[in-house]
């Protein structure tokens, strides 16, 4: 997940998201404390011109004694009020001071009897003993006295983190609004890669063809023009290396075939003494034979792999017919061949091309043969399922280690250990081929020692 693309550019966007809503929330909520208190102020302004223009008379003290009775009726808790309202409801108190502020002329019942703010015109934010006021002081000229009209600013407050809960709540809905387009809009941006990647699994060392977008998004053209130019490369490669090995196979057929007849030919008129050296000539022009044999095999594979046309074909029987061919090697080697199918009173029939399947099992066979000791018993045993068939060579020689066990499929490749004259190509056919047959092969230890090769081929056995 750390490795994604995708994970990158959807956290990246999260956190710059986040990160917006966060420098937002904390602006806003400073602005809109600044504007409630602006509002609040405007009010309390109001409020203090009204009260001054009435009890700024002569008598004054009758007046203020009604407007302090009305004021503190707004923060009795005797007064009924709604109660989503109750919160806003405004506290306000009153004070008026003589000219010089010796004398406390009057104050509203919840006042104190202490000054709230100076005796200046203006606006102040005061605290004392834990209480806070917005006090506005204004000259009362007629009076020849100070106004003072406090607001006791729980409204404010109650109103601030109101506001600063809705923009934290509306914050989070667009955190999780955005993330789940981002993360629509990511995936829709990144199809073209996993398209391309399709693309690029469905290639083969026979499916070299270019990669075509439509329409190429401008991010994957280079990425992709490289691509389809390293295909051209290896697909021209491939070419070269496949008519080199025909042609070399095709050059060198002749020769040996030539070869072998002069040797055979020399050994009947040669003498006693060079007998036993043209007979090891004769198995080397043999075993060369074979090796040109096996690698125009597989350029035809690696050609026309495509190509194979399968048919209905009974694998009991096309096992049976195998290890007949095979009985006389196995008994000249000292070998047993063993057939066991797990119905063979009943045809097995596969979609199989028989050559291709006959030249992979005769390879198996043969080598579980040749490599294997005298009284080995070689076991050829059939299973099918409803999807797939399973031929298992088994053979109680010597094994392969665990290092030569993975590698046993690579062209020219022998074990270690191995004295026996070989090229290495047997067993890369039989993988060739098993790919081309659409199945699997798979290598493993015998219980006991020896070597067990399983041919899985995938289809409905009929």
């Amino acid at each position: 997940m750390i490795n994604s693309i995708k994970y990158r550019l959807l956290w990246s966007v999260i956190a710059t998201v986040l990160l917006a809503l966060v420098i937002n929330s904390v602006l806003s909520h400073y602005i809109a404390r600044h504007e409630v208190n602006e509002v609040f102020d405007a009010e309390l302004l109001t409020i203090a011109r009204i009260i001054k223009g009435v009890i700024d008379q002569p008598d004054i003290q009758n007046y203020a004694k009604n407007i302090g009775k009305a004021l503190d009726e707004t923060i009795s808790i005797n007064e009924p009020m709604p109660t989503t309202l109750q919160v806003y409801e405004k506290k306000i108190l009153l004070q008026v001071w003589n000219h010089d502020g010796s004398e406390l002329t009057f104050r509203s019942a919840s006042s104190p009897e202490f000054a709230l703010a100076p005796l200046e015109k203006g606006f102040y934010y005061q605290t004392k003993n834990h209480q806070d006021w917005v006090v506005y002081v204004d000259k009362l000229p007629r009076s020849n006295s100070w106004l003072l009209v406090a607001e006791i600013p729980v409204a404010r407050a109650e109103l601030s983190d109101s506001l600063f809960n809705m923009f934290i709540f509306s914050g989070l809905l667009a955190l999780i609004l955005c993330s789940f387009i981002a993360n629509t809009v990511i995936n829709y941006g990144l199809a073209k890669l996993d398209e391309l990647n399709w693309m690029i699994r469905g290639r083969t060392m026979n499916n070299l063809q270019p990669i075509h977008f439509d329409p190429m998004p401008n991010e994957l053209k280079p990425v992709v023009e490289e691509m389809n130019l390293l295909f051209n490369r290896l697909h021209n490669g491939i070419d070269k290396e496949r008519r080199f090995v025909a042609d070399a196979a095709h050059e060198l057929r002749t020769p040996l075939a030539v070869m072998k007849l002069r040797t055979q030919s020399l050994q009947k008129t040669a003498d006693s003494s060079m007998q036993d050296e043209l007979s090891k000539l004769s198995d080397s022009v043999t075993r060369s034979h074979r090796v040109v044999e096996q690698l125009l095999l597989l350029a035809r594979l690696d050609d026309d792999a495509p190509n194979h046309i399968g048919e209905a074909c009974d694998v009991n029987e096309l096992c049976r017919r195998l290890l007949a061919d095979s009985w006389g090697m196995a008994e000249e080697a000292g070998a047993e061949l063993v057939l066991e199918c797990s119905a063979p009173d009943q045809p097995l029939l596969l979609n199989i091309n028989p050559t291709l399947f006959n030249i992979a099992l005769r390879n198996l066979v043969d080598n579980a043969i040749r490599y294997g000791d005298k009284d080995n018993i070689i076991t050829l045993s059939v299973t099918a399922d409803i999807e797939q068939i399973m031929i298992k060579v088994e053979d109680r020689g010597r094994g392969v280690s665990d290092a030569d066990l993975n590698r046993l499929s690579e062209r020219f490749y022998r074990a270690h250990g191995q004295d026996k004259p070989g090229a290495g190509l047997g067993l890369s056919i039989v993988q060739r081929i098993v790919e081309t047959l659409h199945g699997e092969v798979k290598y493993e230890h015998r219980p006991g020692g020896g070597l067990s090769v399983t041919l899985t081929l995938s289809g409905m056995p009929q």
